[in-house]
């Protein structure tokens, strides 16, 4: 291993520490309460080391989200990769998110409800532009929606559109659960959420369109 080599090891790993560190406060104290000092403190480094990789916490909690991103959307193409039907898909795609949900707890809720809370502007705006990244989410099910239309399973309809109330029904329980407000396992409303999508909506939309 060349002296470059372990340099760039070194300051990965020292970049990685610093946002699982601040992960960590992040969903145990919020953004606000969470200083950079106490991420300095738990990464076990200086002060000085975390502005050398970031200029501020707003990077901070940005790099944090993008990261996060990567690693949902990489098991929603997982998800749709191994299934046959857009039925199968998107139940597992459900599947997915509530998993993510679950294993990575506070993430969707900390970009959905918890940023619009920050009373920082300049985070705020931020933010809201890194929620454009959703717009990847809803390609994945539109690609599995088309495929459905594609082969037969339903009607044509509004692919995007309907992309948009998938994701936004699936979020929202995920939020609402994240709350209180849904006391129950969120797998319980797998079938329901797509027996309405797949058994009404979809084949009630030419319907719809007369209206």
């Amino acid at each position: 291993m060349t002296v470059a080599t372990r340099r760039e090891r070194e300051q990965q790993m020292r970049r990685d520490a610093i946002l699982e560190a601040a992960k960590e406060l992040f969903r145990d104290k919020g953004f606000e309460s969470t200083t950079v000092d106490e991420i300095a403190a738990l990464a076990e480094l200086g002060k000085g080391t975390i502005y050398s990789y970031f200029k501020s916490k707003d990077e901070i909690y940005i790099a944090i989200l993008e990261s996060e991103f990567e690693v949902l959307e990489k098991w929603m193409v997982e998800a749709i990769e191994n299934s046959t039907t857009a039925e199968d898909a998107l139940s597992k795609l459900y599947d997915t998110f509530i998993k993510y949900n679950r294993e990575r707890r506070g993430f969707i809720k900390a970009l959905f409800v918890q940023v619009d809370q920050q009373p920082s502007v300049g985070m705020a705006e931020i933010l809201r532009g890194l929620k454009g990244k959703t717009a990847e989410w809803t390609r994945l099910v539109g690609q599995v929606l088309q495929g459905g239309i594609d082969r037969g399973e339903s009607d044509s309809f509004d692919v995007e559109r309907m992309a948009k109330v998938v994701i936004g029904l699936i979020l929202g329980l995920i939020v609402q659960s994240e709350m209180g407000q849904i006391k129950e396992d969120l797998s319980n409303y797998r079938d329901t959420l797509f027996r309405l999508i797949l058994k009404g909506i979809i084949h009630d939309e030419s319907v719809l369109a007369e209206r």
